[in-house]
């Protein structure tokens, strides 16, 4: 049985993007007789806390958390309790996380400000050594639209399949297939729970500062706990 490998990021764009000191990249992996039950999943949710499924909607973590878009009107207790019923279909569809960290201010500094541009593929390169010695299952990657990175990256999965070469010396990559995949991530119940991960880890590290938001966001981020299979500590480590 094959797996689906989904990925996104958060730290490295937005208008909160500076204050975010790692740039974090986490995998939603999924059995493939799984991947139809979590859009279906994550469509119910829609409906059962919105009261409607648009056309246009799809789920982004800081969209919920802050009330926005689809969600304006909704008051906090709403919003928490469609995060938590979202992020409860990694319990329901048994999806497995994992996750790599590029601590931006250090890589700046170690290199200068040379590698700057180098951050997302090195936390891709680093998650999917991981994420390749995670079983033996047949992976394929499904990442979220990053169209500045997306040749160099695309390159970057091929040399570490072929022979281990990535933005530093690495391992080759024995059961990723095929190529790295971008999608739009409405496209992509998969990318979507990976988006959700990512942004609750994000919060997470940074701490709330009302109570119940706190409760919710530390029920979240059990379940989070619970699932991440493999993890590579942030990077460079000083």
């Amino acid at each position: 049985m094959a797996r689906f490998v989904y990925i996104d990021e958060t730290g490295s764009v937005g208008t909160g993007g500076r204050r975010q000191p790692y740039l974090t990249l986490v995998a939603a992996i999924v059995d493939e007789d799984m991947v139809q039950a979590l859009g279906v999943g994550l469509e119910q949710v829609a409906w059962d806390h919105l009261g409607w499924f648009p056309a246009d909607f799809e789920f982004h973590g800081n969209e919920i958390w802050q009330g926005s878009k689809h969600w304006t009107g909704k008051q906090p207790p709403e919003l928490l309790a469609a995060y938590e019923a979202a992020v409860k279909l990694l319990d329901d569809c048994d999806i497995d996380l994992a996750h790599s960290s590029i601590h931006k201010a250090r890589l700046h500094a170690n290199y200068d400000g040379d590698a700057d541009e180098n951050a997302y593929r090195l936390a891709l390169q680093f998650l999917l050594e991981k994420v390749d010695a995670l079983g033996s299952s047949r992976k394929i990657l499904v990442a979220d639209e990053a169209k500045e990175q997306e040749l160099r990256a695309i390159r970057m999965v091929a040399d570490l399949q072929k022979w281990g070469g990535g933005e530093v010396p690495g391992r080759q990559l024995k059961t990723i297939i095929d190529s790295l995949h971008f999608v739009p991530s409405h496209a992509s119940p998969g990318v979507q729970m990976a988006d959700l991960v990512a942004f609750a880890m994000q919060r997470s590290r940074r701490g709330e500062s009302h109570p119940d938001a706190q409760a919710a966001l530390d029920r979240i981020m059990a379940t989070v706990t619970a699932h991440t299979q493999t993890w590579r500590n942030p990077w460079p480590a000083r």
